[in-house]
C-alpha cells in the first residue's frame, strides 16, 4: 500500500494504492492496482491517470473479515493524508 498522487489531465488527487493480489478476498495471484482517490467525485472510465508514489505505507495482507479491512482502509487513508499533506498525525 502507497501514498501517492494520482494524475488526471490538468488535475492532482492525493491517493492510497494497493498493488497485489487481494489476499483478503483470496483473488489467487492476480496481481491488481486500485486507487482510492481522496477528495474525488466522478467517473474515470476511458481517462488516462497517471501514478506518482511518494511513501510505501505497509504490505499487502490478509485480514480474517472485511470489517477488519474497512479498518485498516481508514488507517491507511489518515496516513496517506497525513503523509501527502504534512498534517500533524491524528489519533486512530
Amino acid at each position: 500500500v502507497y501514498a501517492a498522487h494520482a494524475i488526471i489531465g490538468q488535475d492532482r488527487f492525493d491517493a492510497a494504492v494497493h498493488i497485489g493480489p487481494s489476499p483478503t478476498f483470496d483473488s489467487g495471484d492476480e496481481t491488481k492496482v486500485e486507487a482510492h482517490l481522496l477528495d474525488f467525485e466522478g467517473d474515470l472510465y476511458q481517462q488516462r491517470l497517471t501514478l506518482e508514489f511518494e511513501d510505501r505505507i505497509r504490505p499487502a495482507k490478509r485480514f480474517e473479515s472485511s470489517k477488519q479491512l474497512v479498518a485498516q482502509l481508514h488507517q491507511d487513508v489518515a496516513l496517506v493524508t497525513q503523509l501527502l499533506r504534512r498534517e500533524p498525525p491524528k489519533e486512530i
